[in-house]
């Protein structure tokens, strides 16, 4: 007897949906379409190369590490894709660092130099695909760190190098900042930028 329940439900539940679809109604988990996963809104990363910097200062390596902060820097960034050859780029990034300045900041009873500030200084543009040059604003690429003098010539050297290294991340994350504004613009991200027409060289 209970089978025979169970028959006649499943018949009277088939017979109900039949009816439903004869009438013009439809399931909504049926009707209603997938999400598309595509975001339309998304821009793909634009290609960019990074030109090794020119390096006017008396730091043999510190167009090495400048280049290294900007390429970790960069790199991080979702917007830029990097690419080896400028050949293949959309934005290539080149500059020079300019003459280091170092002064005293501190001294000792016996007139001997405790602490010393040095100032990076970059020069750096953007070419285009199109050939177009823009150079970035030179007031945002020039900052100063101070380090601790020691009697011992390697340590003051590696302190230095040490306050260099601070100074080329906080400059790598500004050029960043200025050409992810110059690729992609918001409001008056202009500010940051200048464009000075076809092969305007950093001089």
């Amino acid at each position: 007897m209970p089978r025979l329940v169970r028959t006649l439900l499943i018949v009277a539940l088939v017979g109900v949906s039949t009816g439903m679809l004869a009438c013009g109604y439809h399931s909504s988990l049926v009707s209603r379409p997938a999400p598309s996963l595509a975001g339309g809104g998304d821009q793909a990363p634009t290609r960019l190369a990074l030109v090794s910097l020119r390096n006017d200062s008396p730091e043999p390596w510190l167009d090495r590490i400048v280049s290294d902060a900007m390429r970790r820097e960069m790199g991080a960034r979702a917007g830029f894709a990097l690419v080896a050859d400028p050949e293949r780029a959309e934005l290539v990034v080149r500059g020079r660092i300019r003459p280091l300045e170092i002064q005293s900041k501190s001294f000792s009873s016996f007139v001997a130099a405790l602490e010393y500030a040095v100032t990076l200084t970059l020069d750096m543009e953007v070419v285009r695909a199109s050939g177009d040059v823009v150079r970035l604003d030179g007031t945002m690429l020039r900052e100063s760190d101070v380090y601790l003098a020691s009697a011992d010539v390697e340590i003051t050297r590696t302190n230095r190098l040490e306050a260099l290294r601070r100074l080329s991340d906080l400059l790598a994350s500004r050029v960043a900042d200025a050409v992810e504004l110059l690729d992609r613009p918001i409001g008056g991200g202009a500010a940051a930028v200048r464009v000075t027409g076809r092969d305007g060289a950093a001089g």
